[in-house]
């Protein structure tokens, strides 16, 4: 499911990266983002928003984590036991990207990247550049893995130097190609 919002570019979001990072406490490109510990000091940076850990069966199969905004104003991040006892104990780096995500779920809602409709559309139907999904995922592909600091790489180095997934990865390789 997806919404309309907004328009924006890779670049813009590239840029707000940046920003991202610096809040969250990377002091350089050349370190991993610490998406848990941004979790945790999430709520000091988006008031009241919280996560809470749900049982797996309190989500869909398909869905890992997610984010809505509460009625009185902020946002809580749902996730699952296993996904975030995944990304805390066993460095799972799929996991940590699904959180990261939600995370950018709600930086983008905060500065004002809103849906523009409360009907929903299936998967592809929204052109990307106005897609709540998209703008979410290359957020998260930015803030996970800084663009200029990774041109070059292979995805094996980017993997064992940001932990994020091998696809994710391959995805960035793919982007110095298309240039």
């Amino acid at each position: 499911m997806d919404y309309i919002t907004k328009p924006t570019s890779r670049a813009t979001l590239r840029r707000f990266s940046k920003i991202v990072r610096a809040i969250f406490g990377c002091e350089s490109d050349d370190e991993p983002f610490p998406v848990l510990q941004a979790l945790e000091k999430l709520p000091d940076v988006v008031d009241d928003t919280n996560y809470e850990i749900v049982d797996d069966g309190d989500l869909p199969a398909n869905v890992f984590a997610q984010c809505f905004p509460k009625p009185e104003g902020g946002f809580v991040i749902q996730i699952k036991e296993t996904v975030y006892n995944g990304a805390c104990c066993d460095d799972n780096y799929a996991f940590l990207c699904f959180i990261c995500h939600e995370i950018c779920h709600v930086l983008l809602f905060w500065i004002g990247f809103t849906p523009v409709s409360t009907r929903a559309f299936g998967d592809d139907e929204i052109e990307p550049f106005r897609s709540v999904e998209w703008q979410a995922k290359a957020l998260t592909g930015e803030v996970m893995i800084p663009y200029d600091a990774s041109k070059g790489m292979t995805s094996k180095a980017i993997v064992e130097k940001y932990h994020v997934t091998k696809q994710s990865a391959d995805y960035r390789v793919k982007q110095d190609k298309k240039k």
